[in-house]
């Protein structure tokens, strides 16, 4: 499964607390980005994006970051 990449299509502010929440969990969890980045089956540079909010992940990629942090995708969204 790969990230998603391009430019910034949809909701930014979704984004944004994508990549807010993703981070905050990933540390809480003492997890390098190439950890998550690991355990989603994701590029480091998609988690690096995600993270900073300069991608507009697809669902997919949402419910492979949610479940290698052990959260519900909503979480992450919300």
């Amino acid at each position: 499964m790969m990230g998603s990449g391009g430019p910034q299509k949809g909701n930014p502010m979704l984004s944004t607390t994508i990549g807010v929440n993703v981070r905050k969990r990933r540390l809480e969890l003492s997890w390098s980005q190439e950890r998550l980045a690991y355990e989603s089956r994701l590029s480091v540079r998609t988690v690096s994006a995600i993270e900073c909010g300069s991608a507009n992940p697809t669902a997919d990629v949402i419910e492979a970051i949610a479940w290698a942090l052990g959260v519900p995708a909503a979480w992450l969204v919300g």
